[in-house]
């Protein structure tokens, strides 16, 4: 579960350094966010503000800034509210079910950064980004 600020911002910045999202983002993102806005986020590098993060189901609740860690603490405690033996077992079937793929999508991992390890796109976009400068792209 997720609680964020009014002025949190997720995004997957990879691309525009000239990598791939390594995280498990690549298969992952998908998950939580409709398939349009995940190749967005993935292909574009530019972020989602709180309020379509929201929207989308990314967030469950937001907060005005400074009272997410609060906001979260006050969700915790509702959780422990319930059974902790339903609660575990409960979430431990629903990471079941949702990581299934994960082993196809880290393999897929592999492969987009192995294709990009050596490339002069990935240096350029490092060397751009440390030296705050707009890369200039090869596209080798």
């Amino acid at each position: 579960m997720v609680v964020a600020s009014t002025t949190a911002r997720f995004g997957l910045p990879e691309v525009a350094r000239g990598l791939v999202a390594n995280c498990g983002a690549l298969f992952r993102a998908p998950r939580p966010l409709p398939l349009n806005v995940a190749k967005q986020l993935l292909v574009t590098g530019r972020p989602l503000d709180a309020d379509r993060a929201y929207t989308l189901g990314l967030v469950n609740e937001l907060v005005e800034p400074g009272r997410a860690e609060t906001a979260a603490l006050e969700l915790a405690a509702t959780v422990c509210e319930n059974s902790p033996l339903a609660v575990s077992v409960s979430l431990r079937a629903l990471e079941r079910v949702v990581s299934e793929p994960d082993e196809r999508g880290w393999s897929a991992t592999e492969v987009a950064t192995a294709a990009i390890l050596r490339s002069a796109d990935k240096t350029e976009g490092i060397a751009a980004f440390l030296e705050k400068r707009p890369p200039r792209w090869t596209g080798r």
